[in-house]
């Protein structure tokens, strides 16, 4: 299976981002994949209080980082398994000012080597290192908007910005329009607007899960069925058919 990272970002905050990570996880873990979800979202990260997980303290993977130490050894001892999905929490307020873009390029190695899928929940906006890091390496950037037009266009907007600045491949993006209010704008609008394949996702919690567990499908069912293939060519190999 190809390994693969996934960020979510969103260009303002309060979009509902970190609420479909954790939704993505869930819907990944049943194909049986090992996968991490990482919290990268500095200053006032919160994956840790869902899991009810103690938010430790990351200084000695700076440390390991800076001494070109063995980082996933470091980096072993703050994971977490909760409900069949290696957590890493994030990176506190008194520790974010330690960590630059080299710092958590080097994490991010690190993880896609260890895990199938490394989901990465960030801060809104381009204002952090954890951020620029993220999107610079993820394959898959999914950008959550409020179905609203002003946050359709701030979206559009912040995209256009990052491809320029930071030489980021605009195919890497996909829109989650979060529709946890009264949409104003369809998906033919933001697809229309922002220039990326849309999806939807409806208000409440079934309904949050149902559509997540779609979008997954769509973005890592080819990788299932490719690692299928390959396991049902290697069964057959095994009894000697030709």
């Amino acid at each position: 299976m190809p390994k693969k990272m996934i960020a979510f970002w969103s260009a303002n905050g309060s979009t509902g981002k970190t609420t479909l990570a954790i939704a993505f996880a869930t819907a990944v873990k049943k194909y049986k994949t090992n996968i991490v979800l990482a919290d990268f979202k500095e200053v006032m990260p919160h994956i840790h209080k869902y899991f009810g997980i103690e938010l430790s303290d990351k200084s000695d993977i700076y440390e390991a980082v800076e001494d070109k130490r063995d980082v996933f050894a470091i980096i072993k001892h703050h994971l977490n398994k909760k409900q069949n999905t290696w957590i890493l929490s994030g990176i506190s307020i008194n520790d974010f000012s330690k960590f630059q873009e080299k710092h958590f390029s080097i994490m991010l190695e690190t993880l896609k080597k260890e895990f199938d899928y490394v989901l990465l929940d960030t801060n809104a906006g381009v204002f952090f290192s954890s951020t620029y890091t993220a999107l610079k390496n993820s394959d898959v950037i999914l950008c959550v908007t409020a179905p609203t037009i002003w946050s359709i266009e701030d979206t559009a907007e912040m995209i256009e910005f990052v491809c320029e600045r930071w030489g980021i491949d605009k195919n890497k993006f996909k829109i989650i329009l979060n529709a946890s209010v009264k949409s104003e704008v369809d998906i033919n609008t933001a697809e229309k607007i922002i220039g990326v394949e849309t999806f939807n996702v409806r208000y409440g919690e079934k309904n949050v899960f149902r559509d997540v567990g779609r979008i997954v499908k769509v973005l890592i069912g080819k990788d299932i069925e490719d690692i299928g293939h390959i396991k049902a060519v290697g069964e057959v190999k095994s009894i000697g058919a030709d």
